[in-house]
């Protein structure tokens, strides 16, 4: 009795190692709203390429932290000597000379550096910004052809149970052939819409897997409910600060200035200090040297001249993107606040009658009081409207992320 047991327990081991891998390959992991946006945060392309900008920009701040800019000079110079009188000897000269800037070029570097570093920070932001939001719109949209594919299959299940009935109804000869030919039609259409919006379907997946950084391979099932993404509120920001493009460019302004102080700081002659010990023949001397560059012709012309135009640029960019985000902000705004009027006249005043219109045609129809087409008429209205009302979720859903996208709000 126990080897059979044991033959059996064996096998059913063996059948559950084989079915175990089918059977989780089928089971697709489930994506809610909040871990697809923080999956773009975190492993999107585009964040990635900017977290590489911040590093680089990491280069000139290293550049600029020495307390002088250039390195001291070490000069040795040796060589014999031959005196008039036939003597010979070595003379010997060694000469350590620190280069110094006198108009704080070093420290006009090191505001530029911090602000270059600032301007590539505030743009990772302003990029996670805009990656979080194209993945909340991919998602609504692929969550929305998931619920459109289910209309259109609930619509396919209709149109199949209405073309059994009329060919049953037409066996009996309560009605005639065009109506079973006119209920076949309208199965073909519902089958037509089923295969349109899998198409829909599995293309707004993969915008979805292009958004997160996904290959084709992975399964991906949106999780979460429409209705309540498009009403999901949208808070302030919890402290005072630009928005992360506007800081970015801030930063450019406060760079270009800093760079301006560098170009003027060329004009002023940089000096050499240092001391030189040589030895002649018998004698030695320890000297004092000091060194000015003449700045005649090369004053920072180019450098000036450039952070001039780039001051002027670069606030004349943040004036203009300021006025920008008020506009857009408005615009959001007003556009969140009709379509959540649309979705609400929708819900109030069309899907209540829904039901009741499908159930009164469905039964005038099987007494005979309505014809097929009329009846499939009041059917495709229903189904339509229920279409309008998912399409005006999404729309709400795509202007309230919108909103939130303009106020730098997403979670």
């Amino acid at each position: 009795m126990s080897s059979h047991r044991r033959l059996a327990s064996a096998a059913l081991g063996l059948a559950a190692a084989l079915l175990w891998p089918r059977l989780g390959a089928a089971q697709l992991p489930a994506l809610t709203f909040e871990e697809a946006l923080a999956r773009a945060r975190q492993r999107a392309p585009a964040v990635v390429e900017a977290q590489g900008r911040v590093a680089e920009a990491q280069g000139p701040v290293a550049g600029a932290a020495p307390f002088l800019r250039a390195n001291p000079v070490l000069e040795a110079e040796v060589g014999p000597r031959t005196r008039v009188d036939g003597a010979r000897g070595i003379d010997v000269a060694v000469g350590l000379t620190q280069p110094l800037e006198l108009a704080g070029q070093q420290g006009a570097r090191r505001d530029a550096a911090r602000a270059g570093l600032s301007a590539e920070q505030q743009r990772q932001r302003d990029t996670e910004r805009r990656v979080v939001g194209e993945a909340a719109e991919a998602f609504l949209r692929a969550l929305h052809a998931q619920e459109r594919l289910g209309l259109a299959r609930q619509a396919e299940e209709a149109a199949r149970e209405t073309a059994s009935s009329t060919q049953r109804r037409l066996d009996a000869g309560d009605v005639p052939r065009v109506d079973v030919n006119v209920a076949r039609v309208a199965l073909a259409r519902a089958r037509a819409d089923v295969a349109d919006a899998e198409g829909d379907a599995e293309a707004t997946l993969g915008a979805l897997r292009l958004v997160l950084g996904l290959g084709p391979e992975v399964p991906l099932e949106p999780k979460g409910e429409l209705r309540a993404l498009a009403s999901r509120p949208v808070n302030a920001p919890s402290e005072a600060r630009a928005r992360p493009d506007l800081a970015a460019l801030e930063a450019e302004v406060t760079r270009a200035e800093a760079e301006l102080r560098l170009g003027r700081g060329e004009a002023w002659p940089d000096l050499g200090v240092g001391v030189r010990y040589q030895r002649e023949a018998d004698e030695t001397a320890v000297l004092g040297t000091l060194s000015v560059p003449l700045p005649l012709f090369a004053r920072g012309q180019e450098t000036r001249v450039t952070a001039e135009a780039r001051v002027q640029r670069m606030s004349s960019a943040l004036e203009a993107a300021r006025r920008s985000r008020e506009v857009s902000l408005a615009s959001a705004r007003a556009l969140d606040r009709k379509r959540q009027e649309a979705v609400v006249l929708l819900e109030q005043e069309a899907l209540p009658l829904l039901d009741e219109n499908a159930a009164l045609a469905r039964r005038a129809y099987e007494v005979g009081e309505m014809g097929l087409a009329e009846f499939l008429l009041v059917r495709r209205d229903t189904r339509d409207t229920r279409a309008a009302w998912l399409d005006a979720l999404l729309l709400a859903a795509l202007a309230r992320v919108q909103l939130a996208v303009e106020m730098g709000v997403l979670p």
